[in-house]
């Protein structure tokens, strides 16, 4: 009996694929089925271009059928954020501003790079409105609910993204991350999330966030997550950041690994997590790593950031219209304006503050080779508690923020669930350029917490 297709992880589809037992055109009607038939408004796509789709599906069965597979990912179901430009797809960013927007003209790089490797694209996923805060609403789309428990939020903002794997619907989604929006929603879903150095996956065009925006696939193992990236990790010119040369495998054997649960906030790690992680640093000890606890770091810049947020914001509108921006929903022309009465002073204080704590934070990798921190303080919230005025969520969400202004690689993976069955991960932080260590310790984390049964 063939295996239920969309239960497979990437490897395993693309063995089924090379022995007939599954072929992409099925693998996609099975996907397209499976959206359709839910019933717990999970609202994960805000575009499904299933004719395209289903083009592109029968050239990857063509291809492995005649035995010129282009690799792992052929044929693989892949779903792209609302905010990075597909050709013939129109970009919405989650809001009703840009309604009347013509379709891109072409992909953006990491769409094209997708496209080469015989991916089948399928659709776009939600976003919050130009990806600013960490809820699961938009303007456009609407509410996005998390498939583990559809009255919690699913997270940003790669809302649509970590829904859509979590509900099983395909193992692989394109999201992005500015300061926690693939890691943070995959912490609430129970997935994988990786936020790579900054460049790893080229990024064009340039937004306001430009130094803090990283592309981020989110999956269901870690494995899955390093194949995407062997096609995502290339270099672009339209991007120079992307123009570094890329490192080989991770090295093995004991490491020196700090951990910390106070980072970037003053905030609660809720004691199921805390219990969870420091289980999980004694096993690491036990099985001959060294464990460094660092002492708390940036506890008091959640402010900072918010500042530096809003000048972001406000630069992303400062060339439209005022009538332009009244299309924006209230709360973010609420922080447009904000930022807009920003005194240089202010602005300058609050960058230096987040300067001399972003060169503390990466020092502390002179002496170490790996960070752990939860990747979220708490499981995800009730969808009630996620809408309404507007709220400076860094200050609730500090493990994220910082490595966005390192530019560190960042892994955010399951570590384990509470009492009612929510997921709750763990962040495992590299060196800059260090992606493979981090995706090679990733999986021995993630075989230590299946045990030996997996």
């Amino acid at each position: 009996m063939a295996r239920d297709a969309l239960t497979l992880d990437i490897a395993e589809l693309a063995k089924a694929y090379a022995s007939g037992e599954h072929t992409p055109e099925g693998v996609l009607d099975a996907l397209f089925a499976a959206i359709e038939a839910d019933t717990r408004q999970i609202n994960a796509f805000c575009l499904l271009d299933r004719e395209s789709a289903r083009a592109a599906a029968r050239a990857s069965g063509l291809r492995w059928r005649a035995g010129r597979a282009i690799g792992a990912l052929d044929g693989v179901p892949v779903s792209i954020k609302d905010l990075m430009n597909v050709a013939g797809w129109p970009t919405r960013r989650g809001s009703l501003a840009s309604a009347g927007e013509p379709p891109a003209a072409a992909d953006s790089p990491a769409v094209a790079l997708l496209r080469a490797a015989g991916c089948v694209l399928f659709g776009k996923t939600t976003t919050t409105e130009f990806g600013w805060n960490i809820g699961s609403r938009n303007p456009h789309a609407g509410l996005t609910r998390n498939p583990v428990d559809p009255l919690r939020s699913a997270g940003g903002s790669s809302s649509g993204a970590a829904a859509q794997a979590a509900a099983g619907w395909g193992p692989l989604a394109l999201g992005s991350d500015a300061g926690g929006s693939v890691r943070i929603p995959a912490s609430y879903c129970g997935l994988v999330g990786f936020k790579p150095s900054f460049g790893a996956i080229p990024l064009a065009p340039q937004s306001a966030f430009a130094e803090f925006a990283h592309m981020g696939p989110l999956t269901r193992s870690v494995e899955d997550c390093e194949l995407a990236m062997r096609v995502l990790s290339q270099a672009d010119a339209r991007d120079p950041s992307s123009l570094f040369a890329r490192s080989g495998a991770g090295a093995g054997g004991p490491l020196s690994i700090g951990w910390t649960l106070q980072l970037g906030a003053d905030m609660q790690v809720e004691p199921t997590i805390a219990e969870a992680f420091h289980a999980l640093v004694e096993r690491l000890g036990q099985a001959g790593h060294t464990l460094v606890p660092l002492p708390a770091e940036g506890t008091d810049m959640a402010p900072d950031m918010w500042t530096v947020w809003a000048s972001r914001v406000h630069e992303s509108f400062l060339a439209w219209t005022p009538e332009q921006r009244a299309l924006l929903d209230p709360p973010l022309q609420q922080l447009y304006q904000e930022g807009a009465a920003l005194d240089v002073g202010r602005l300058s204080r609050s960058r230096i503050r987040l300067r001399d704590f972003t060169t503390r934070l990466a020092q502390q990798f002179s002496r170490i080779d790996l960070l752990l921190t939860p990747a979220t303080p708490t499981v995800a919230p009730p969808i009630a508690d996620t809408a309404g005025a507007l709220v400076n969520w860094f200050a609730g969400n500090g493990f994220s923020y910082p490595f966005n202004l390192t530019q560190q690689p960042a892994l955010s993976l399951p570590l384990g669930r509470d009492a009612d069955r929510l997921p709750f991960g763990l962040q495992i932080v590299g060196r800059k350029y260090d992606d493979a260590r981090v995706l090679a310790f990733g999986k021995e984390v993630e075989s230590l917490l299946r045990g030996p049964a997996a």
